[in-house]
């Protein structure tokens, strides 16, 4: 994101196998569901948001594949994260804790993610606990999300507000600091009159 308004942003969804990345992207971008769908392709989607001063275009990365050398390619790629995975699946509560650390080492602890924790209509099934959710979000330092994406569009909606708002905030940060540390640096005359003029003004008023 270099451009100097907020007007595009990559998003990378992560998570293990069958935790739902596909139904949650398409469910965003559609507000429909689909339960049915290939969990080995990779898909990349462009949405656009509309908004008072300027759209807003995403690129949002399906991810389908995990190993070390593709994660770390796609978390270099991204500018903000959906983590997800599924209540009812131990083994991607464990995925979600390594693509954790990768991150963190990647990109550091300010980077704009949401912790989806779904499928929590299936109650019966639950395996992963909330505690142990919210541990996980701490650890991110990120908003955790409980919901079903089978169920609705709200909780979707309202997660991927959330990164959008962090995805902002990161850019203006940026922005600032880039900003900041293209100023040019005052030359040796300059500060030669400041301190002079300071001298000047004290014998003044020493006077009075």
């Amino acid at each position: 994101m270099s451009q100097k308004k907020f007007n595009n942003a990559k998003i990378v969804v992560l998570g293990g196998p069958g935790v739902g990345k596909t139904a949650f992207t398409v469910r965003y971008i559609t507000k429909r569901y689909i339960g049915d769908y290939d969990r080995n392709k990779e898909m990349m989607y462009t949405h656009k948001i509309s908004a008072p001063k300027e759209d807003i275009n995403l690129e949002i990365l399906d991810t389908a594949q995990n190993t070390q050398e593709v994660c770390n390619k796609h978390i270099k790629w991204g500018d903000g994260f959906v983590f997800i995975y599924s209540v009812t699946d131990v083994d991607s509560f464990r995925e979600a804790c390594r693509l954790k650390d990768i991150i963190l080492k990647l990109k550091g602890s300010e980077t704009p993610i949401v912790l989806i924790a779904n499928k929590c209509d299936m109650l019966s099934a639950r395996c992963v606990t909330e505690d142990d959710g919210a541990s996980l979000a701490a650890q991110l330092d990120c908003p955790k999300f409980d919901l079903s994406v089978a169920e609705g569009y709200q909780g979707v909606s309202e997660a991927m507000e959330e990164l959008l708002i962090q995805l902002k905030r990161n850019f203006v940060k940026n922005l600032t600091a880039s900003a900041q540390s293209g100023e040019k640096p005052r030359s040796k005359l300059f500060n030669m009159r400041k301190v002079l003029k300071k001298r000047i003004g004290r014998s003044h008023s020493d006077t009075f």
